[in-house]
């Protein structure tokens, strides 16, 4: 595994992640992890549609497949049925999150402004999911491959609403007890290193020990324990999790408050972030182009006939191609020829290594 990579998350879901637990109660760090592993999977995978196995997820969030492949409590002690596709129970513990995840949104507390074209917009909820299927053989001991259509908050959001992060450290940190509470300090950690490193500011800030320990969980009372606890978390997110920065706590000339000196370390992927932002809006700038000139001619029965077009390998395959290779040469100065961009949207891919196509 690549012992670095940074992917994206919607600020909508990073700015307002307590509002995951509200919406989904004990399932929220499954659904947090989702987020994170479903992004990744957008930064090669043809928009909005993608595949993946149980083994997958566990390997890239950190979790174990022996807690996710259980049955869901609440269908142990006969509380409730599990939901029910075309005859499959969705009853294991990581099948009925999915399933959730496609039927509850996050609900906002307050309601969330974003800009847009057309200035700012406010959001009351986000989606996550819009269907899921399962392919196997139940007769037999096959793997499941899930296939699922992520949602346009989802998609919009990985495009133009982001903060970066590295999956890697988010994976280490997330292992053994206390691990949905390291990830989510460590989903605001990237939230501030982001913000700064990428507006050109100082690559340090200071942060209220009560508003680190709020989001790291830590409840309690007395600041010593608080200082301790949360000392604790920042250490194993920078040792075990491999996250560059130092911490140093500063208490006011009272001695009553303490604060939290961050001190994010500059690393080279700023560069690549940049060419991969161009690449991304090139490229749905340029199919969102072809498809306008094309879907007067197009018989199209779908919520999202945009996400529909590009997932069809029947329609428009070169005038997609002739846009993948303009994307590929104005952001990263790579001559992909027509065969290779051809090549790439018939296995669902328009982002590969870069090694591949030089």
């Amino acid at each position: 595994m690549d012992p670095k990579i940074i992917s994206r998350i919607d600020r909508a879901v990073a700015d307002n992640m307590k509002d995951i637990k509200r919406s989904f109660g004990g399932q929220a760090g499954i659904v947090q992890d989702f987020i994170i592993f479903i992004t990744r999977q957008l930064k090669t995978d043809l928009f909005g549609y993608t595949r993946f196995t149980l083994q997958q997820f566990c390997l890239e969030t950190g979790r174990t497949r022996q807690d996710l492949a259980v049955i869901y409590p609440d269908f142990l002690n006969g509380k409730s049925l599990p939901p029910m596709i075309a005859g499959y129970e969705f009853k294991t513990v990581f099948d009925y999150a999915l399933y959730t995840m496609m039927e509850r949104n996050i609900i906002f507390s307050s309601a969330y402004e974003v800009r847009a074209e057309g200035g700012m917009i406010q959001m009351q909820s986000f989606s996550i999911l819009k269907d899921l299927k399962l392919n196997f053989n139940r007769s037999s001991k096959e793997q499941k491959i899930y296939d699922v259509r992520l949602s346009d908050d989802l998609l919009h959001g990985f495009l133009s609403r982001y903060y970066t992060i590295d999956t890697s450290s988010y994976r280490l940190v997330g292992k053994g007890r206390g691990g949905d509470s390291r990830k989510q300090l460590l989903i605001y950690l990237s939230k501030l290193k982001h913000i700064l490193l990428s507006t050109g500011a100082d690559n340090e800030t200071l942060v209220p020990l009560d508003r680190l320990c709020k989001i790291a969980d830590i409840l309690d009372s007395k600041p010593s324990h608080k200082k301790q606890n949360l000392t604790r978390m920042l250490a194993y997110i920078r040792e075990t999790g491999k996250f560059l920065f130092d911490f140093q706590f500063i208490q006011d000339r009272f001695n009553t408050n303490y604060m939290v000196r961050l001190e994010f370390k500059p690393d080279h992927s700023r560069c690549k972030l940049q060419m991969e932002h161009s690449f991304y809006y090139r490229l749905l700038s340029g199919l969102k182009t072809v498809f306008d000139s094309r879907k007067s001619a197009c018989v199209i029965i779908d919520d999202d006939p945009f996400q529909f077009w590009l997932a069809d390998m029947s329609s428009d395959l070169n005038s997609k191609s002739q846009v993948l290779v303009q994307a590929y040469y104005i952001a990263f100065q790579i001559n992909l020829n027509q065969a290779q961009a051809l090549s790439l949207i018939r296995a669902g891919s328009f982002l590969k290594p870069l090694i591949d196509v030089r």
